[in-house]
């Protein structure tokens, strides 16, 4: 029995690039492959303003932690309102997909939902180090997109 192809498209935090989505709808559409999209919140960027501010001292305590919730609430909103399209429009052309979000460092993370999943392609965003070591890391075919 032969298993279906597994694609898996790369996003770091709010980048989820139309040209990157429609490339990896197209690829999974063609080869009739599964398709992983997935969310990587690399660094806290709502821990590194809230530190930043804090660190400059300018506003009050309740403030800055208000400060941080808040970031972190609307990031959360717009990574969920761009892979809700995603995942409708993967719906639309009878792709079947999984969605999955996780924190940490994106190259370790792509890395391992790769083996996890025995993905066949990666694309990701174009970044000279992230695909250079997504290459020398992950056991399979890795597609650069330019945005």
């Amino acid at each position: 029995m032969e298993t279906k192809a597994k694609i898996l498209v790369a996003f770091s935090a709010t980048s989820i690039h139309k040209k990157m989505a429609m490339q990896a709808l197209d690829l999974a559409a063609r080869d009739k492959a599964d398709l992983i999209i997935l969310s990587v919140r690399d660094m806290n960027i709502a821990e590194k303003v809230a530190r930043l501010t804090h660190d400059l001292g300018f506003l009050g305590e309740k403030v800055v932690e208000r400060l941080e919730v808040d970031i972190n609430a609307d990031r959360e909103e717009v990574i969920s309102k761009r892979l809700a399209r995603l995942e409708k429009e993967a719906e639309k052309r009878g792709i079947s997909f999984e969605t999955i979000r996780v924190k940490g460092p994106f190259v370790e993370s792509v890395v391992e939902v790769v083996q996890r999943y025995n993905v066949d392609t990666i694309l990701v965003e174009k970044r000279a180090k992230i695909v250079d070591d997504l290459k020398k890391n992950a056991p399979c075919k890795v597609i650069a997109v330019v945005e």
